[in-house]
């Protein structure tokens, strides 16, 4: 009976405060989900990481560079990175999440790395410094990663007067010949580092590279911290354990300091928005002959952004199978020392039909690439090993590596991988997208050709007729 008498609870008549009690459980309902849906994926989706146990190396710092964290962390890491690299820009929030883990333990040193091609670079490189000469480094660094598209000098101005900095001391230092020595400095530092691209870290003096997710930074920090620990049980001062780390590592990872020349002396790179003139001369290829677009890449067998960007050129291969061929040269970075043998073995397997199958092979094992290893590829391939022995030693073999460096040279595209599609220049281990998009655009202007009465064969070659012979001041 009672409960027939018993009115219903009004929703529109609840007080403030159970109101509240509401508003804050729905929050926290909110809240709980996402951490608890970043657990899952962190602990089910997110491989770990991969831990760099060999020998440290020794970064050389001026000791003025752009700093996070105390002095006396236990783990350093030091950072090379291009204000134009989209995977510089990916990992800054990965870091940061997992430095706020190991808050007051870790500390992050910035170092420029502009990539050659990357032609906006080196200004906002040096724009950085300005803004750290004014003590807003960090906050240049966030806009520039930001505004990746404004890296010219109107768009470096107005990021200076969105930070509050005097702009005309701004202006002065960005284009002084102390901005131009910092970066070239840093840019020779990382190249005797082991740098070959970005983002490129030294953690306590272990090299690692690319865009890592958090939980992966969170277990390098965790390793490097636990034999920090063991030499603070052992004496050594917690502010001393970084010179003790370093104390024993290797000066120079690379043979050199970089590829290319430093960045106050680099000639302008090749403009995305122009078409050059690239050779094809019977290198490896996939797709026909008759292809509308045609992509000839630069590659190095030992770069990990080379074997990074292979996925999106598998995609490439899929949607394109008829309008797109791409053309595989060698470009052995100097400080790759087995790079050279990798291109001379794709060569050698060019002669019998297999250069793809051993292109393969070699990015599976980069860190392997002794001239027995690419014999093993070799046999187990199925070509004719004696002949491939032979090719591999050629004379001529060496010299086609040699033009093909020449190739990329004369075009200025001094980093690994690089991309020029129907002539056009694209940097980087680019995503998919990046690729499809020019690929469109440059798809669009061949079959306007064909429309116009070029046979599909000769496309490239009318291209090439009016294409830039190299980059110009």
């Amino acid at each position: 009976m009672s409960d027939a008498t018993t009115p219903a609870p009004n929703p529109s008549k609840r007080s403030p405060a159970s109101i509240l009690v509401a508003v804050l459980g729905f929050a926290a309902t909110i809240g709980v989900g996402f951490y608890a849906g970043q657990w899952v994926r962190d602990r089910f989706f997110v491989p770990s990481a991969k831990l760099e146990v060999g020998d440290r190396y020794r970064a050389e710092l001026r000791g003025d560079e752009p700093q996070l964290g105390p002095n006396d962390a236990l783990v350093t890491v030091i950072e090379y990175s291009d204000f134009q690299c989209p995977y510089c820009a990916k990992v800054t929030e990965p870091l940061k999440d997992a430095m706020g883990t190991y808050e007051g333990d870790v500390r992050l040193i910035f170092k420029h790395y502009p990539l050659p091609g990357h032609t906006a670079a080196p200004g906002a490189a040096q724009a950085a410094w300005a803004a750290h000469q004014q003590g807003k480094f960090w906050e240049m660094h966030d806009l520039l990663f930001a505004n990746q598209k404004q890296l010219d000098d109107k768009s470096l101005e107005a990021h200076a007067q969105k930070l509050g900095l005097d702009v005309a001391k701004f202006n002065a230092d960005r284009t002084s010949d102390a901005a131009k020595a910092a970066v070239d400095s840093d840019y020779t530092s990382g190249g005797k580092a082991g740098a070959t691209g970005t983002p490129y870290f030294l953690v306590n003096g272990r090299p690692y590279s690319g865009s890592l997710p958090a939980k992966q930074w969170r277990e390098i920090f965790e390793y490097e911290r636990e034999q920090a620990r063991q030499l603070e049980s052992q004496g050594t001062a917690r502010a001393e354990v970084y010179n003790a780390l370093m104390k024993d590592a290797k000066a120079q990872r690379g043979p050199g300091a970089g590829p290319g020349k430093a960045p106050s002396q680099r000639d302008d790179g090749p403009d995305p928005s122009k078409t050059y003139r690239v050779p094809l001369d019977a290198r490896p290829q996939w797709g026909p002959d008759d292809a509308l677009v045609t992509i000839v890449e630069f590659s190095d067998f030992q770069c990990p952004f080379c074997k990074r960007v292979n996925g999106a050129i598998e995609d490439v291969k899929k949607n394109y199978p008829s309008d797109v061929r791409i053309v595989f040269r060698q470009r052995p970075l100097a400080m790759h020392p087995q790079a050279r043998i990798g291109a001379r073995a794709m060569l050698a397997a060019h002669r019998q039909g297999k250069a793809w199958e051993m292109h393969d092979r070699l990015f599976q094992s980069p860190s392997d690439m002794s001239e027995e290893a690419v014999k093993n590829h070799a046999k187990e391939l199925g070509l004719d090993v004696a002949m491939f022995e032979l090719d591999l030693a050629a004379a001529e073999t060496e010299q086609m590596v040699k033009d093909d460096e020449a190739v990329a040279n004369r075009l200025r595209s001094g980093g690994t991988p690089s991309f020029f599609i129907n002539g056009r220049f694209l940097s980087g281990a680019q995503p998919y997208d990046s690729f499809k998009a020019l690929i469109e655009e440059e798809k669009a202007k061949a079959q306007k050709l064909v429309d116009e009465g070029t046979p599909r064969a000769q496309v490239y070659e009318k291209i090439m007729a009016g294409a830039e012979e190299k980059p110009g001041k």
